[in-house]
C-alpha cells in the first residue's frame, strides 16, 4: 500500500501576498482565527477568499517538490480565550 498524500490547501497570505500550501490539519487548526502555518513555516494570514490566487510561495514549491527541507515548526496551540466579566 502506497503512502497517503496529505490534503492540502493553497491559501493566499495579506501580509506577503504569497499563495502558501497549509495542512488539512493546519487549516482547521487555525480556522477560528484565520491563521494558518504554512509547509513552509510561515503563518499564513488570510486574505479575503475573493482575491484571486498570488504567485506560489517558493519555499512552500521547493519543499512540495522535495528540493528543500521540512522546517522543525512546531504545530500550532490553541489558547483558550478568556472571557472578561464587565464589573
Amino acid at each position: 500500500m502506497s503512502p497517503v498524500e496529505p490534503f492540502l490547501v493553497h491559501i493566499r497570505c495579506d501580509t506577503d501576498g504569497y499563495t502558501h500550501a497549509v495542512t488539512e490539519d493546519e487549516f482547521a487548526a487555525g480556522r477560528h482565527d484565520g491563521r494558518f502555518r504554512a509547509v513552509c513555516g510561515h503563518v499564513v494570514l488570510a486574505a479575503p477568499m475573493i482575491e484571486a490566487p498570488g504567485r506560489f510561495d517558493p519555499v512552500c514549491r521547493d519543499i512540495l517538490r522535495g528540493d528543500g527541507e521540512p522546517p522543525s515548526v512546531p504545530r500550532q496551540e490553541r489558547r483558550r480565550l478568556r472571557w472578561r466579566s464587565r464589573r
